[in-house]
């Protein structure tokens, strides 16, 4: 039981970055997690964490540990919960990882009407928009649009997910009429975190690639419309979140015979993790649920 506890405040200190976040969310003290992580690095007689700045970060050596203490963790939960004995029983933890926009166009509905039918399952639910392997990361599902495939998981791609170049009319009036792709280098642009600075168009001629100039990146979709809307730049967003903007003529499209590069969104489950009913159930019915609800507007065609 000592060694569970020790991985656990292993794995949470990895995911929060710092002793105290950790310790609120395993209700005890920083003082006893930190004690914990040192015994830990003690009985591997290795350091997990960097500690020479006030995030924590893991060493390499951390980075691969944490993966099999996640496995570890959710071993030890499934056999607790007689999932391994019992594995049609729908009882136990689900982790899930989804952006939030997806959260907020009805995920979030579905997961509480999937708690509400299956009373002795718990939800873990992750709001984000990083690209990452489920299995590596100790998640049970995986919603996003991760470009990446990975060996030990199972993928389903779902459908694109619109996206919008969009400006106010404000900054518009304020410079010259944007007739090209190219000439966003000219241009202060607003950047979703993982969308980096190359945004990809399509063309007569092709894909075109253009190497903006970020003034603002961050990853809070919905700071990045205010910053829009205020007349601070060119942002490039999804659908749903400049959707009001839109309709209240705060934002208005930007180069809209260069349609941007596609992305699509697809849900992944690790395959060891198939084997689990309550997460198998899930999944289903998350696919089924993004196949059957596809991100519009009535203002736009897509």
């Amino acid at each position: 039981m000592d060694m569970l506890l020790k991985l656990k405040a292993f794995v949470v200190t990895a995911d929060t970055g710092n002793f105290s976040a950790a310790a609120r969310t395993l209700y005890t003290s920083p003082s006893v997690i930190m004690k914990r992580v040192d015994e830990l690095e003690w009985d591997f007689k290795t350091t997990l964490f960097d500690r020479s700045t006030r995030r924590l970060t893991l060493t390499d050596t951390g980075h691969s540990y944490v993966t099999h203490a996640r496995q570890l963790l959710r071993s030890y939960n499934d056999m607790a919960s007689g999932a391994i004995l019992s594995p049609g029983r729908i009882e136990g933890p689900i982790r899930i990882k989804a952006p939030a926009v997806l959260i907020r166009q009805g995920l979030g509905d579905l997961f509480t009407t999937y708690r509400a039918e299956n009373p002795l399952v718990q939800l873990e639910i992750i709001a984000s928009d990083r690209g990452g392997n489920p299995a590596e990361e100790g998640f049970d599902i995986s919603v996003g649009m991760d470009q990446m495939t990975y060996s030990d998981v199972v993928e389903q791609v779902i459908r694109p997910f619109p996206r919008l170049l969009c400006a106010a009319p404000a900054y518009l009036s304020q410079c010259d009429a944007l007739l090209h792709p190219r000439d966003l280098v000219h241009h202060p642009c607003l950047t979703f975190s993982i969308a980096g600075s190359i945004w990809g168009f399509n063309s007569p001629e092709g894909r075109i690639e253009v190497d903006v100039h970020p003034v603002l990146i961050t990853n809070d979709e919905g700071y990045l419309c205010a910053a829009a809307r205020g007349a601070h730049g060119i942002v490039q967003l999804a659908l749903p979140i400049v959707a009001d903007a839109l309709q209240a003529g705060e934002l208005v499209p930007v180069l809209e015979e260069f349609s941007l590069v596609e992305r699509w969104v697809k849900i992944m489950v690790p395959t060891a993790r198939l084997e689990l009913t309550r997460v198998k159930l899930l999944f289903d019915k998350m696919a089924m649920h993004l196949q059957n609800t596809p991100v519009s507007h009535p203002l736009i065609s897509r």
